[in-house]
């Protein structure tokens, strides 16, 4: 939004409420021809007097951070958010809601750690979390990225791991610049991954060189075809969403993308 754009959704804003400026003034206490030159793009407001009028309009969070973002203001979504405690899901909270879920589900902290994962997941993968990969690295879902034991299941396998490495290359909390992992954590993971497999781990260093960085947003998919011994290849989409933002926990929902594999997650429900 330009710096005169601003200004015209002011007017456009007002206008969709159907009121005059006097009534958006009085409400924002102000006069009208203040009111006026702001709309005309006469007048820059300070942020105190924006605000004003942008509370008695009630524009919604998205178009009033642009508008204080033309205007050359910080942007106070965050400030406006809900703020019920109970905004956010606690670990508890979220491990007890994916397992109501009929699909593979689990819980991920900000480092790629799987902190919670429901039944059919841990089904799916052949794991118990109760008894094993208890600790954060082994945790970690790119640590056991090389390992047959998962690895080999995962047929579109290239695809699946670029979207870590995409993701360790732009990570918000500061990039891994190396692809043993330039900070001491990822070092401890990167160390645990090149232990498995070598033909995972040479496939990794190729992808390495050729995947951009990217910060993932609140909401990402990533595409997983899965070979179950006995079911056949299942294809799933996983949704990634936001859990808990200020502890950085995000759900993974691992939607069944055909009928076959809606079959083969009801057989393993049954038989294992």
């Amino acid at each position: 939004m330009t710096e005169h754009h601003w200004a015209a959704s002011l007017r456009t804003a007002r206008r969709a409420l159907g009121v005059s400026r006097r009534e958006i003034s009085e409400k924002a206490g102000i006069s009208p021809y203040t009111l006026k030159a702001l709309e005309l793009g006469r007048r820059h407001p300070s942020r105190q007097l924006l605000t004003a009028v942008l509370e008695a309009l009630r524009l919604e969070r998205g178009e009033r951070n642009k508008i204080l973002e033309a205007v050359g203001f910080t942007a106070d979504g965050l400030r406006l958010m809900p703020h019920n405690a109970d905004l956010y899901f606690t670990l508890e909270e979220a491990a007890d809601e994916i397992e109501r879920h009929a699909w593979p589900a689990h819980v991920n902290n900000e480092m790629m750690e799987v902190v919670a994962a429901n039944r059919i997941a841990q089904r799916l993968w052949g794991v118990d979390l109760t008894r094993e990969f208890t600790g954060p690295v082994e945790r970690n879902m790119l640590s056991v990225a090389s390992s047959p034991r998962f690895a080999a299941r995962v047929k579109n396998w290239d695809e699946a791991i670029s979207v870590p490495i995409a993701i360790l290359k732009g990570h918000h909390r500061g990039p891994e610049t190396e692809p043993e992992g330039s900070s001491t954590y990822y070092a401890a993971v990167m160390k645990r991954f090149i232990e498995g497999d070598p033909d995972f781990v040479q496939r990794f260093f190729r992808l390495w060189e050729v995947t951009p960085a990217q910060t993932p947003k609140a909401r990402w998919t990533w595409h997983v075809e899965w070979d179950e011994p006995g079911a056949g290849l299942m294809r799933f989409d996983v949704f990634s969403s936001t859990c808990n933002e200020p502890d950085g926990l995000s759900f993974q929902d691992w939607i069944p993308l055909d009928a076959a594999t809606w079959q083969a997650l009801e057989a393993l429900q049954r038989n294992r």
